[in-house]
């Protein structure tokens, strides 16, 4: 693919406006992913993805992107261009997200992956009702971590990549506001509150059950960066745990 020429414009950050991509926007999105091959190659499979794409697998791509992933679209746009890309995907439990995103290659260093986020919160605690936001960044991606961290998002977890050698991901999570208050309500640790199903309404009573307390709540240790990664099977086991349900107990077609 021939390298595409990238050119800064001026623009309004107090302007610009943040919305669910639309079959409308698949040739300024396409136009914005190829500019920003070079910056996303490194961190996120945005970079490989678009680099020599055909028209056909893009507009399958874009199609799947909006109507067969199990994933929400958002664009931050300066009037009609695209200025970063975010998404909320399935997360590790059931009422949290997991929040992808991107800069467009010449606006970073200027907010714009600050307000992505700022606007992120607003539809994931006001709209989505959800408990927490997750992030997973590479450790090496500074830039990244410094803007999450600046957007209120702490690290919890130090992961190894699937794919094994010695590079790790962050997770990082920010806990809705009002899951913090319910656990200071009774004496717990947000971190501890934010997968239980008792932060729902007319159940928090339950956090007063050290079982149920117990059932869901973080298992790991404090953060530290220095630390080794934590083992790949113990975070399973935890996802499986807190995000048991009822319906797993129900016989398949092969049990009758």
């Amino acid at each position: 693919m021939e390298r595409v020429e990238v050119t800064e414009e001026e623009f309004d950050l107090r302007k610009v406006k943040w919305r669910m991509l639309s079959l409308l926007d698949a040739k300024e999105f396409k136009i914005a992913a190829q500019e920003s091959t070079q910056t996303n190659y490194e961190f996120l499979a945005y970079g490989a993805m678009f680099e020599s794409i055909s028209p056909f697998d893009y507009a399958m791509t874009y199609s799947d992107m909006l109507f067969k992933d199990p994933v929400d679209h958002y664009g931050l746009f300066d009037k009609g261009k695209i200025l970063g890309h975010m998404s909320f995907g399935i997360c590790f439990g059931q009422f949290g997200s997991e929040v992808i995103g991107w800069v467009r290659s010449g606006y970073h260093n200027k907010g714009v992956g600050e307000l992505g986020l700022a606007y992120a919160e607003q539809i994931a605690f006001n709209r989505k009702k959800l408990n927490f936001m997750a992030l997973h960044i590479s450790q090496e991606n500074l830039p990244s971590r410094r803007v999450a961290e600046k957007a209120g998002f702490k690290p919890v977890l130090k992961m190894a990549y699937m794919s094994g050698g010695t590079k790790c991901s962050i997770l990082y999570i920010k806990i809705n506001p009002r899951v913090e208050r319910l656990a200071r309500q009774y004496g717990r640790r947000p971190i501890d509150v934010m997968n239980n199903p008792a932060c729902f309404q007319g159940m928090g009573h339950y956090l007063l059950s050290e079982g149920v307390v117990e059932f869901y709540s973080w298992p790991f240790p404090p953060f530290d960066e220095n630390s080794r990664p934590t083992n790949g099977f113990a975070f399973d086991d935890f996802t499986a745990r807190i995000n048991l349900s009822p319906r797993n107990f129900e016989p398949t077609d092969d049990d009758k």
